[in-house]
Formats: structure tokens, sequence, C-alpha cells
């Protein structure tokens, strides 16, 4: 039993941010292979919460890649919107 109450407290150690980060990387992933921008909006997301495991787990580098991955994805939305909006 202790070995599911270790599990258990390991897989919400950080609130689920990270579970939820990965999730929205997963989907993000999926659905801009299908040619659907939400996978950008999804990726922002999972940027977010990738820099706020950074911040919880004090790692400067977490913090400032997903910051990073944040703005390309930001761009690529806005990059693919304004492309739809000219056709």
């Amino acid at each position: 039993m202790e070995i599911l109450s270790d599990t258990f407290s390991s897989a919400i150690n950080f609130y689920g941010i990270d579970w939820l980060a990965t999730a929205c990387g997963l989907l993000g992933v999926y659905l801009l292979g299908n040619k659907n921008k939400i996978g950008f909006a999804l990726f922002m997301v999972a940027s977010a919460s990738w820099v706020t495991f950074g911040f919880l787990t004090h790692s400067i580098a977490v913090v400032i890649g997903s910051s990073i991955f944040f703005l390309m994805h930001l761009r690529g939305f806005i990059r693919w919107t304004r492309s739809a909006d000219a056709q």
C-alpha cells in the first residue's frame, strides 16, 4: 500500500502541472500533425505550464527554454492565422 501512496504523491508532486504540460504537448503535436492550428494554442498552454514547473523546481533552463518555445508557438499561431486570412 505504501508503494501506491508514494506513486500517487509523486504523480501530484507539482500540482499536476507537469502532467498538464505533457498532455497539452502531446495533443498539440497530434493536432498540428492533422493541420489544425489549435495545436499551437495547446503548445502555448504546455509551454506556460513548463515555465511554472521550472519556477517550482528552480530550473532556470526550463523557464528560459519554455519561454522561448512559448514565443515560437505564438509566432506560429499568428502566422497561420494571417495566412488563412489572406486566402
